[in-house]
């Protein structure tokens, strides 16, 4: 039985303005004074809370009650002349329906003001003036699926330019507000309202853009939505060409769908048990992170069921081609579910011909978003409806590139990291092959620097170990070979150094692109030998795109761009497409690539 509720609100006061009285200070905690009230008159609680917050006696600040001060002396007054005590509730019935009816109409005012600041910010309340501009500050370009430009159209998918606009759940929004991040990055303000609306999506934006995000949390929301407790196979698919890359991409994504109850997730790569992660498979997950050759042979062995994906991801989709992985990403994509009931979303730094084609044969009608590229630079499209799109270096890097013979690279190296290198800023050396980074590492510390390496002779554990130790500053002196240069989130990179210049032009774009990242500045160092001078072309046309010097001799080598096709890294092929396809090389010696 509940306690009675027949006491009137100015039997209540009465009793409150007593018990203050009482109190030295005429004050108490509103909540310890509505159970005092309470216990002596047999109500509910909540009934005193209420009649206090209706009387104009007793003044409530915060988490306190006191006596309304022009009050005070009139009550003293009754308290000592009506023992018993008449009606203290001075209030007649007009004033206070006219206190009543000034308070509701403020609330009222309150909300108003509320929903017509969420309406504003909204991504589908229509046409804004804020999209296009916002649009234009973020170098953000919007392609719908027939090549036309639509980034001056403010009602093409209206970017999200808050959290709150985006139409998350409260769960989500606290996470990111614990995280005091401010508002979504542009490639996710752009991609939410796309893969939202269940459109597949192309998304061309420099590393460390927040790009896993961009694609993780509109899936993450869909999956909430048709979760039934049971799991036949993962809904989600998001494939990467390195380990250090899938374990990245877990890590974010499951910080993300904790709050919305999503924790089920696997990076799946080569270099450690498959037993284990078959273990783990057999529990049943919701979202798989793996690289294209571990998750084809777990797939072919009968080992995980990929045909209820639902939501496929292919991040840095251009690295696992030229990488070789081509039949690989083509088989694994076939085992999905097909077009119609799958979303597909391609999210890298480069759009160059032979991503083109798989998007063409893999994807529904994608918008093509592009984020951070005033320029472009590189191969022609391959087939119907193909652009002529690649990619243009960070302009917050200052470029230096240096002609050099291979004798004088060692003690220049020595002399820039005596120049930029304090021992706590970060600085990371790119190597071309393995053993060229185990020297390195070796040499470097000899010099008297704490170093360590990332390439494809260590095991796994260690190579992890070497990327936690360069991400938390306690050994920020890094070697590494292009394994690292692709979608790795490596924080505050103050200096890079291309010890040996990359196969390609587009890894030296990634190389220097883990500088200057998420609005910073950064600089480059480039040792470019004679034996190199097949890219000068390339590298001078970079260079001038983002604005930078180029040096004379390196203009010495002439600015031809010849269109080429290498055996592995095959992306300036004729205009026809690529007529050889990309294959993985084994090499006689231990200088393979990785």
């Amino acid at each position: 039985m509940g306690a009675s509720n027949t006491v009137d609100d100015a039997a209540i006061v009465k009793a409150a303005s007593l018990i203050l009285l009482s109190e030295k200070s005429n004050t108490m905690k509103t909540k310890a004074l509505a159970k005092a009230v309470a216990k002596t008159l047999g109500l509910d609680r909540e009934v005193v809370l209420a009649a206090i917050a209706a009387s104009s006696f007793i003044a409530e600040e915060g988490k306190m009650a006191s006596l309304a001060p022009e009050k005070k002396k009139e009550k003293k007054r009754k308290k000592n002349n009506d023992g018993d005590g008449e009606d203290i509730g001075g209030d007649d019935d007009a004033e206070k329906a006219r206190k009543r009816a000034k308070k509701e109409k403020k609330r009222a005012k309150k909300e108003a003001k509320r929903k017509k600041a969420s309406a504003s910010a909204s991504p589908h309340s229509g046409p804004t003036n804020d999209a296009g501009s916002w649009r234009k500050k973020n170098s953000v370009s919007l392609l719908s699926p027939s090549g036309e430009d639509m980034t001056s159209d403010p009602t093409f998918f209206p970017p999200s330019l808050s959290f709150a606009s985006a139409n998350l759940p409260p769960a989500l929004l606290s996470h990111f507000a614990s995280k005091k991040w401010p508002t979504p990055t542009p490639i996710q303000s752009a991609a939410w309202p796309v893969l939202m609306a269940e459109r597949d999506v192309v998304g061309i934006a420099e590393t460390g853009s927040g790009k896993t995000l961009a694609f993780a949390i509109p899936a993450l929301l869909k999956m909430v939505g048709k979760k039934d407790g049971r799991r036949s196979g993962p809904s989600m698919l998001v494939l990467a060409p390195t380990r250090e890359l899938a374990m990245q991409s877990k890590v974010a994504i499951v910080d993300a769908g904790e709050p919305v109850g999503i924790s089920a997730v696997i990076a799946l790569y080569g270099g450690v048990s498959k037993h284990d992660q078959i273990r783990t498979l057999r529990k049943g997950v919701d979202v798989v992170v793996a690289t294209p050759g571990r998750l084809r042979d777990l797939a072919d062995g009968g080992d995980i069921d990929l045909s209820s994906v639902q939501h496929l991801v292919l991040d840095e989709a251009d690295r696992m081609l030229d990488m070789g992985f081509e039949e690989e990403v083509r088989h694994i994509i076939g085992l999905c579910a097909p077009l119609g009931r799958r979303r597909t979303a391609m999210f890298s730094a480069t759009w160059p011909s032979s991503v083109q084609a798989i998007a063409m044969e893999h994807m529904q009608d994608p918008v093509r978003i592009y984020v951070g590229f005033e320029s472009i630079v590189g191969s022609g499209g391959t087939g119907t409806g193909a652009t002529d799109d690649s990619l243009s270096a960070n302009k917050r890097v200052t470029q230096t590139v240096e002609v050099i013979e291979d004798r004088a690279r060692e003690a220049r190296l020595r002399s820039l990291l005596a120049k930029h290198h304090t021992g706590k800023n970060r600085v990371l050396i790119f190597a071309l092959y393995k053993k060229e980074a185990a020297r390195m590492e070796l040499t470097v510390r000899r010099w008297g620097h704490k170093v360590g390496s990332l390439h494809g002779d260590k095991a796994q554990d260690a190579r992890s170990r070497a990327l936690e130790a360069f991400r938390d500053g306690s050994c920020p002196l890094l070697v590494a070979t292009d394994v690292a240069a692709r979608g790795l989130d490596i924080p505050n990179v103050e200096v890079v150094i291309n010890y040996t210049f990359p196969l390609t032009i587009e890894d030296y774009v990634h190389r220097i692109g883990r500088t200057g990242r998420a609005g910073k500045t950064g600089m480059s160092y480039t040792f470019f030998q004679p034996t190199d001078k097949s890219h000068a072309g390339e590298l001078q046309q970079v260079m001038k795109q983002a604005g930078q010097n180029v040096p004379e001799d390196l203009l010495a080598f002439g600015s031809t761009i010849k269109k080429k096709e290498h055996s592995l890294y095959g992306n300036f092929g004729p205009q026809g497409g690529i007529t050889k396809k990309s294959t993985k090389i084994k090499f006689d010696t231990d200088d393979d690539y990785e």
